[in-house]
């Protein structure tokens, strides 16, 4: 009986020990409740807040797709600020609409085309990804980089559907504005790269709008076309006649033989 008090002396202390423990877990669970970690940010996820935040940047760069013509409704000395901020931290898609505004701001040009040209080849060499990058080398070509023709057209052979589609317009549009210099990159392409251009530019006129593209204005072409093939610069002639058998190809009447019939196309 003389032991008894010793014991519960210790079984005291014990108790005192799993009390104490018992609180201070309770206590770092409760801070850690109360003061949770910052999650960690990606370069993404920063940049998206700051387009939270920037009205310019969540206008100009919504969903990480850009388009040059919105520029002219904002002032161009906040834009390309803003921009520029942005190129700092943006990564991917979004960093490739940055480029292609800055381009188009004529901000850094060469470096910026460059940035743009890589993400076109990236997207020939994937099918898989959006057209995004192919729309933004049509824009930067129509805003005056003739240098841009070239690719543009190169890329015939590496794209169906949609981006084939796409591709088709500009060379539509290409060669009702600037017959001479479609011919010219034209023929810079072996035969069947020829052909290949020139069809896709024959179905999109196709399927062209009186509006976007008059009757008056495809008989004009068609005589164009027919000239060049003949009198035109020798290294054009080729490519003048794939583009006329294209015409024939799709626009055709077989029951027919004279141009206007030959283009004549069912209106939409």
């Amino acid at each position: 009986m003389r032991d008894l008090p010793k014991r519960l002396a210790v079984g005291a202390l014990l108790g005192s020990l799993a009390l104490a423990a018992g609180v201070s877990v309770w206590l770092v669970s409760r801070s850690h409740t109360r003061f949770p970690q910052a999650p960690h940010l990606t370069p993404d996820t920063v940049a998206a807040k700051e387009a939270v935040t920037d009205p310019l940047l969540s206008e100009l760069l919504a969903d990480d797709y850009a388009d040059a013509e919105e520029l002219e409704y904002y002032d161009r000395a906040a834009v390309r600020q803003a921009l520029l901020a942005e190129q700092q931290r943006a990564t991917g898609k979004r960093a490739v609409a940055v480029a292609y505004l800055l381009a188009a701001l004529e901000e850094n040009y060469a470096h910026n085309r460059g940035i743009v040209l890589q993400a076109f080849e990236a997207r020939l060499a994937d099918p898989t990804e959006d057209d995004d990058a192919i729309e933004y080398v049509i824009s930067l070509c129509r805003r005056g980089d003739t240098t841009l023709r070239q690719p543009l057209l190169g890329a015939a052979q590496r794209c169906v559907g949609e981006s084939a589609e796409l591709l088709g317009t500009f060379y539509a549009d290409l060669i009702t504005s600037d017959l001479d210099g479609f011919l010219d990159c034209l023929s810079h392409f072996p035969s069947e790269d020829q052909r290949r251009i020139a069809d896709l530019m024959a179905a999109s006129l196709s399927v062209a709008s009186e509006e976007q593209v008059s009757d008056d204005q495809l008989d004009a072409l068609y005589d164009s076309l027919v000239h060049h093939t003949t009198q035109g610069k020798p290294q054009h002639r080729a490519a003048a006649r794939q583009c006329l058998e294209a015409l024939d190809r799709e626009l055709s009447d077989s029951d027919t033989t004279a141009p206007a019939a030959m283009l004549a196309r069912q209106r939409t």
